[in-house]
């Protein structure tokens, strides 16, 4: 699977699981703080679907992985 593979079903993740207005998440948009605001509870389901999907654990990673889908999908690329 390609890195924009990864990213596109990450986004597709984002906004069908966890309601992420769609026409403001891009690949670079931080996902905790203001803009998306996700929360703890979130990145647990994130967690599981990388887990799941990818077969990738992200489970004690370091929280600059989870800044946006980039680093995510960066993440997943080097340990999949």
């Amino acid at each position: 699977m390609t890195k924009d593979e990864v990213k596109t079903k990450l986004k597709d993740f984002f906004v069908s699981n966890l309601g992420v207005d769609g026409s403001i998440l891009k690949f670079d948009t931080p996902l905790f703080g203001d803009e998306i605001g996700l929360d703890s509870v979130d990145s647990l389901e994130i967690i599981s679907f990388v887990d799941d999907e990818f077969s990738v654990s992200m489970t004690g990673v370091d929280k600059e992985k989870f800044l946006s889908i980039d680093t995510i999908a960066d993440f997943i690329s080097e340990n999949a």
